[in-house]
């Protein structure tokens, strides 16, 4: 008798809803693409309800989901909840949920320091570049500040105070005149301190003092929306979110952004940074081949209201640590406007399916022209209720759209003892589709059937 053997894919094995038409596995061994996917769409096009909701019903892995509206925690909670999943919430309006997140509880130590590029890491992203005019001098200058106050933090403080919470301790100090004696103090006891040296070179613009002041300014902007008592209250929450429980077991973690109110932006950019990071490194020096032994999906809904820099190079890396991202914004040009034209095509690029629900501005038609082997105008025209699955070394296809009822979950998770039969709609988009397979002049004019 021949023993069984277990599939040492069977984690990874899972079905990745496209279209009404299509699924694809999810096992990137077996496919030889990665699972990231760019989803474009309009506003009401379908992207969270037709897309994001379905395929979180497939329950294949962990996911992080990026909520900016607030309900998908609300309408999913018990569906998951039932089917084994444990269930967090962070709101970045209010910094209220089931778990807590401070950003240093998240520092990778070395030999019993920090990491110096984590610390540096947290200060740049409160001080985004791109959000302070033309001149990078002011965002730089304010986050060596802000560098050498977290260190300051991890090494004069004990360490139940390692929090964003002491950080603006220490900053309040610096706005009372007393930062230079903290900072003495503390090179007399250590005269190899990180922090002195970093707050040696950020002090190298206090002797100019109309420009100091002006720095200080830009501080105290953006750490005020880190001292309200919500922040204050998540900062110093017992329990912390740790994203290597992800990769451990089955988990979803919701995360609520205010697509109106940017001040916390930056905050939830970073936390997203530092959940890919830190699920890398988990991956990379506890799990076995590199791997996590559950699959991580980041679906990052509303995608371009996050400043993640380097974001493609993040793309090009995680999938052979069994991560994923799903990037779901309006545009290419929503796209290329946070991220500018070439880092938005890398990001692009790194996406091996690109699944967009409707054509509504020229240059997003334009973009994906040649894939589809269509002109402009005829994307153009792609009624509601279709959408178009560019796949890597594929050729562009229009399908009808996936609807939510489909799914064999939705009786569940809308609390129905029965789903009612889904029954396509008939319409002129059939007359369309039809129109859409005869040969069309494209670019040089010769005719090539799509």
């Amino acid at each position: 008798m021949i023993a069984k053997t277990m599939n040492p894919r069977a984690a990874y094995a899972g079905e990745l809803l496209l279209t009404s038409e299509r699924t694809e596995s999810m096992d990137s061994w077996a496919t030889g693409l990665n699972n990231n996917v760019l989803v474009l769409g309009c506003s009401g096009a379908g992207k969270t309800r037709n897309f994001l909701k379905p395929n979180l019903l497939q329950c294949h892995g962990s996911y992080v989901v990026l909520d900016s509206k607030g309900r998908l925690f609300y309408e999913m909670v018990p569906y998951l909840s039932d089917h084994g999943y444990t269930v967090d919430r962070l709101d970045f309006t209010t910094m209220e949920g089931t778990v807590g997140y401070d950003p240093l509880h998240h520092v990778r130590w070395r030999r019993g320091r920090p990491l110096a590029q984590d610390i540096i890491g947290i200060a740049s992203a409160l001080f985004p570049r791109d959000e302070m005019g033309d001149d990078p001098f002011w965002a730089s200058a304010a986050a060596n500040y802000v560098a050498s106050y977290i260190a300051y933090v991890f090494e004069a403080l004990p360490d139940r105070e390692w929090n964003m919470a002491s950080v603006v301790s220490v900053f309040e100090q610096a706005c009372e005149g007393n930062i230079e004696q903290l900072f003495c103090d503390l090179r007399r006891q250590d005269p190899e301190s990180y922090a002195v040296s970093l707050f040696r070179r950020a002090r190298s613009t206090a002797r100019a003092e109309k420009m100091h002041s002006s720095i200080m300014g830009i501080i105290a902007a953006n750490l005020m929306p880190l001292t309200f008592d919500g922040a204050l209250a998540s900062f110093r929450k017992p329990e912390q979110i740790d994203f290597r429980d992800l990769g451990r077991e089955r988990r979803v973690l919701f995360v609520t952004m205010d697509d109106m109110d940017r001040s916390l932006g930056p905050l939830t950019s970073l936390f997203i940074r530092q959940a890919f990071s830190s699920l890398c490194d988990f991956a990379d020096a506890s799990c076995e081949g590199g791997r996590l032994p559950i699959p991580v999906r980041f679906m990052l809904d509303d995608f371009a209201n996050l400043t993640l820099p380097g974001f493609d190079d993040v793309l090009s890396v995680i999938r052979s640590r069994e991560i994923s991202c799903t990037a779901i914004c309006q545009t290419v040009s929503q796209l290329e406007a946070r991220y500018g034209e070439a880092q938005a095509n890398s990001i692009i690029g790194n996406c091996d399916r690109h699944l967009v629900l409707g054509f509504q501005d020229e240059r997003t038609a334009r973009y994906f022209a040649l894939r589809a082997n269509k002109t402009p105008s005829t994307l153009l025209e792609t009624p509601a209720g279709r959408w178009w699955l560019f796949e890597r070394g594929q050729r562009g296809v229009c399908e009808p759209a996936y609807e939510l009822e489909q799914h064999p979950g939705y009786a569940e998770l809308a609390g129905e003892e029965e789903a009612p039969e889904f029954v396509p709609e008939i319409c002129e988009e059939d007359l369309w589709s039809e129109r859409l397979f005869e040969v069309e002049p494209f670019g040089d004019g010769s005719g090539v059937a799509a």
